[in-house]
């Protein structure tokens, strides 16, 4: 299994007819995959080394024969993979002149500043190479590492080492790496290497950091990608709403005497109350989006570092956070440590074990206070809260009946155990597929939808029916919303209506937690994700929930643990 692919120059040698005859053995072939793959199979151990980190030769001979203290070095591409290494070897094992260039005024600076370079210029910004050239010094050494190709691996590789080992330790040697997330992004970042679009070490992985390799992360100023939030607006949300911006000054240090935490998000939730935020008066307990701003909803991140004395570094949390690789949390209001289970998916946190799983939990249990028998109809019940409200019913003992938005929904409702299920989209009158469903009527109705479903359902409650009202998604997008006609059956049939709001349940999470874990265990409640990759496509992801796109609990993963 493929954890993490190098992207490397001479694999483009590797896509001409005319390589070097060094690379005949590695060539491409038309038609195949170059190895650029989750899975692989290797037929030769061959170069195969068991090691984790590291390269395969010294990057710079040291060697008397090669190197001499006190020479003057020039290091082209300086800022990339193999450059950056030389001349920190230069200046650390043979007090050499180092001087490199690189294609950005980023890269120069980091090779001054970072890695100890005398000099550096950026090669785009010279009219004349050749003047820069002499004017950074009048002597060149010039230093290939062909002759290093043909060694035999394994013997260099293990003194290289034992050579490279200690001054990593020490902190005497440093490295960048430039991650990107996803096998599928793999040929963008291959490509970025011959515009010089990366920093460092190009490698395709689960997310996209500058990571020293001296384990000094935490001082390191990171790019961090966000979904920004543009202006209010009305009628359904587009992705055209939202922008993907990427702030290239991430400090992962919470300042001294801080009680800040700062996080790497993992996983985020998308969920329908974040359109409410998306206007001036969002009638929520959570103040509206600030245009400009990034938005903020529900993730699962790993914290980095922290001021506070209740979270450190490594641990796993569940709670507000913002759209993006990484955020600084100024609150744990609402935060929870994970103490995560490895025989469940940690992904079920923003789901059945997170918010939606609590809402259904406290919704279905304490605000609907159900009875075994009782008759139970759940709205947009294919989504993240309704499934599980439908299972929980179906363990009580009830009648369960479910309404979703397509046939394939519907269907997925009777996998899950609901007695019957209906397309309302293709109900011409909902007052008729209800009396179908219910003939005896229903006692139990938990609302995710409002609207003309409501005003319907309220003709088919029983004597004291009670209404959960957890959401109203078909009223977010409206500039008017819809009135309800069938009120007065509230008063003769006794209904009781009531609203709730799940942070009122977080201090029974532990108590949730226990009743839940042991019905997954046992496989007696399951749950459906619906999972997009990369930060990139969170906009779209939410923007689906509206349409009906998702098919279960709608997360982006934005890393991997």
């Amino acid at each position: 299994m493929n954890l993490y692919l190098s992207c490397d120059p001479f694999t483009g040698l590797l896509m001409s007819n005319q390589r070097p005859e060094i690379f005949n053995p590695y060539g491409y072939v038309p038609g195949t995959d170059g190895k650029t793959e989750e899975y692989s199979e290797l037929k030769s151990t061959d170069e195969l080394f068991k090691s984790t980190i590291l390269m395969f030769m010294y990057p710079f001979p040291t060697t008397p024969e090669f190197s001499k203290k006190g020479e003057f070095v020039f290091v082209s591409a300086a800022s990339g993979a193999i450059g950056q290494l030389v001349g920190q070897f230069a200046k650390l094992n043979t007090g050499c002149y180092v001087v490199g260039s690189a294609g950005t005024l980023d890269k120069v600076e980091l090779l001054k500043n970072r890695f100890g370079f005398d000099d550096a210029f950026n090669y785009k910004k010279e009219p004349d190479l050749n003047a820069a050239l002499k004017r950074v010094h009048g002597r060149i050494a010039v230093c290939g590492m062909i002759s290093q190709y043909n060694r035999p691996q394994h013997e260099g590789y293990s003194n290289f080492l034992d050579f490279i080992l200690p001054y990593i330790g020490e902190g005497k040697v440093k490295y960048v790496e430039d991650i990107v997330e996803g096998l599928e992004n793999g040929p963008a970042a291959l490509i970025g290497l011959f515009s010089g679009r990366n920093v460092g070490n190009r490698e395709s992985e689960n997310s996209k950091q500058a990571t020293m390799a001296d384990g000094s992360d935490k001082e390191a100023v990171v790019s961090n990608k966000q979904v920004i939030f543009k202006d209010y607006i009305s009628g359904f949300p587009k992705e055209s709403d939202m922008a993907i911006t990427c702030n290239e000054n991430m400090k992962l240090k919470v300042p001294a005497g801080s009680k800040d935490i700062v996080v790497k998000n993992l996983y985020l939730s998308c969920d329908p109350y974040m359109r409410l935020l998306m206007k001036t008066n969002s009638g929520s307990v959570w103040n509206p989006y600030t245009p400009g701003s990034t938005i903020i909803g529900v993730g699962i991140a790993k914290v980095v570092d922290s001021g506070h004395p209740d979270f450190r570094q490594g641990d796993l949390v569940l709670g507000k956070t913002g759209w993006e690789e990484y955020s600084v949390l100024k609150s744990t209001q609402g935060l929870f440590k994970i103490q995560h289970d490895t025989d469940v998916p940690l992904s079920y946190y923003m789901g059945i074990l997170g918010m939606p799983g609590l809402t259904a939990y406290a919704g279905f249990y304490d605000v609907c206070s159900p009875k075994k028998g009782e008759y139970v109809f759940v709205s947009a019940a294919s989504g993240a809260v309704g499934q599980l409200v439908g299972q929980f019913a179906k363990l009580m003992g009830c009648f369960v009946v479910g309404s979703a938005g397509t046939q394939e929904k519907v269907e997925l409702l009777k996998k899950l155990g609901f007695d019957d299920a209906f397309n309302y989209k293709e109900e011409p009158d909902l007052n008729e597929a209800l009396k179908r469903c219910f003939p005896e009527g229903i006692d139990i109705y938990f609302e995710n939808v409002g609207g003309k479903m409501l005003d319907a359902v309220l003709l088919h409650m029983r004597v004291h029916g009670r209404i959960a009202v957890c959401g109203m998604i078909s009223q977010y997008n409206l500039a008017q919303p819809e009135g309800v006609h069938n009120l007065m059956t509230i008063v003769y049939k006794r209904v009781r209506i009531q609203g709730f709001f799940v942070a009122d349940y977080h201090p029974r999470y532990s108590e949730f937690l226990d009743f839940i874990l042991s019905y997954i265990r046992e496989g007696k409640v399951k749950y459906v994700e619906d999972i997009v990759e990369g930060l990139e496509n969170g906009p779209a992801a939410l923007v689906g929930l509206f349409s009906g796109r998702n098919v279960g609990k709608q997360i982006v993963v934005v890393a991997k643990e």
